[in-house]
């Protein structure tokens, strides 16, 4: 049973390789032949979705269509409805997320789809499922990326270490278990482990390439600079939290490469720094992406959005339509020079580096990355979750979803006491029940220092 599996795997990169050629062929081409290309592509999904999926008959009206005659997608209602919302029947979400709680490795949901789960930086979850056309997508967009990084194809096999999330839900676990049967020798190393186990683990490794959150990349490089992590890259970049100016400095003299900031989402959007390390560039051939205002009314370039709403053209099994991003995004008013059509972001305002930082058993601190608090997503009685750094310790805020027992609060301080523990963490966690969480930016945090309460 194994082997055929691998035979489906190579089978898939097969299609990865082709979508990426076929990525790659358009991203120069005149913003109206791309237009085209797009609507083509939107029109599928549109008629696809309005066929197949009970709830976007309600949503979608018969004929043509414009996209913004579609309602704004919250994820709130994309999980609610989500039985309704997928395209094939035997995808229900309780029993989706009961599979996912009892596997221990990398496997296919019915043998055809790939299951992932978030919880953003608001701790609501989110379930999202790929078949194997959709999944390619997903690889091709992440090699046309890659071959911007210099990180093309060659023998021996490139060496590349990805240090994302500890879960086997987490798109960056299954990512660079996808990725391990193709073309790069992939080893993915959780952001949650301690540093040396880190260390230990890139040194045995000697990665030429390396991806990891801006937060774990300066830890690896003090470590660098220390003598005790010894990589000789020849390119990196980083993901899923700001990275300032200065920490991009302090990459380089540590690493003696530029690192490249990327873009990627579990619900489909992703997007790449070209060589000019200008802005990212996002994916919008891959896409449909608006930048919006809190009334989802489109906002100009230049000007700072609320959202964005983004519509996955190449997810057919579990149809994103305007689905809302909390990400606060300046789309660049001019085109790049490096003569690709994307469109191009010039800020990220949204994004925080929400590490904290906490006494340590012995003296000295800690680092604790929001990675690290999925153990509250785990149960399954949790619907929001909001951690409060306070004097003293941390504050847990939940939301329970209905039937939650009276145990919830014993479960969630245990479970993250232990992952402070297993951190080396002295702190003490205190666990509330709330019936809904204060939000900054349309965002819930990881907040630092005092905070009204919400």
């Amino acid at each position: 049973m194994r082997l055929g599996y691998h035979r489906r795997r190579v089978a898939w990169f097969g299609a990865v390789l082709k979508d990426s050629k076929r990525f790659a062929a358009q991203e120069r081409l005149a913003p109206a032949q791309l237009a085209r290309i797009r609507r083509a592509r939107l029109e599928r999904l549109l008629a696809h979705a309005r066929e197949r999926s009970a709830f976007y008959r309600e949503r979608i009206p018969a004929g043509p269509v414009a996209l913004d005659d579609v309602p704004v997608l919250e994820r709130a209602e994309m999980m609610e409805r989500f039985d309704d919302l997928v395209t094939d029947p035997r995808l229900r979400r309780d029993e989706l997320l009961e599979w996912i709680e009892t596997r221990r490795r990398d496997e296919l949901f019915d043998d055809r789809y790939r299951v992932m789960t978030t919880s953003g930086s608001s701790g609501r979850k989110g379930l999202f499922v790929y078949d194997r056309a959709g999944w390619a997508a997903v690889g091709g967009q992440y090699l046309r990326g890659s071959a911007w990084m210099g990180l093309t194809p060659a023998l021996p096999r490139r060496r590349l270490a990805m240090l994302g999330g500890a879960s086997l839900t987490h798109m960056s676990t299954q990512g660079a278990a996808s990725l391990r049967v193709g073309v790069h020798n992939v080893l993915g190393v959780p952001a949650t482990l301690p540093v040396d186990e880190q260390v230990a683990a890139l040194n045995r490794f000697r990665p030429q390439f390396l991806n990891a959150y801006p937060s774990v990349a300066m830890r690896l490089a003090e470590e660098q600079e220390a003598g005790r992590l010894r990589l000789s890259l020849t390119a990196m970049s980083t993901s899923s939290e700001l990275r300032t100016p200065a920490m991009t400095e302090r990459l380089k003299a540590a690493f003696g490469v530029a690192p490249f900031d990327l873009y990627a989402t579990t619900e489909g959007l992703f997007g790449n720094e070209c060589e000019r390390h200008d802005g990212i560039h996002l994916f919008d051939d891959a896409s449909v992406i608006e930048n919006v205002d809190e009334q989802n009314r489109a906002v100009p370039a230049g000007t700072a959005g609320a959202r964005l709403l983004v519509t996955n053209l190449n997810n057919l099994v579990q149809p994103i339509v305007r689905l809302a991003v909390a990400d606060v995004v300046r789309l660049h008013p001019e085109p790049c020079p490096c003569g690709r059509s994307l469109v191009r972001v010039a800020a990220i305002e949204g994004r925080r580096d929400d590490a904290l930082s906490l006494p340590a058993r012995g003296g000295g601190t800690v680092t604790v990355l929001p990675a690290q608090f999925s153990v509250i997503t785990r149960d399954r009685a949790v619907r929001e979750f909001q951690v409060r750094q306070e004097e003293g310790g941390l504050r847990v805020l939940v939301v329970a979803c209905a039937g939650a027992g009276p145990d919830l609060e014993q479960r969630i301080g245990a479970a993250v006491g232990r992952a402070m523990d297993d951190l080396g963490a002295d702190t003490r966690v205190l666990v509330e029940r709330r019936p809904e969480l204060a939000r900054c930016g349309g965002k819930l945090e990881i907040v630092v220092g005092d905070s009204p309460e919400g």
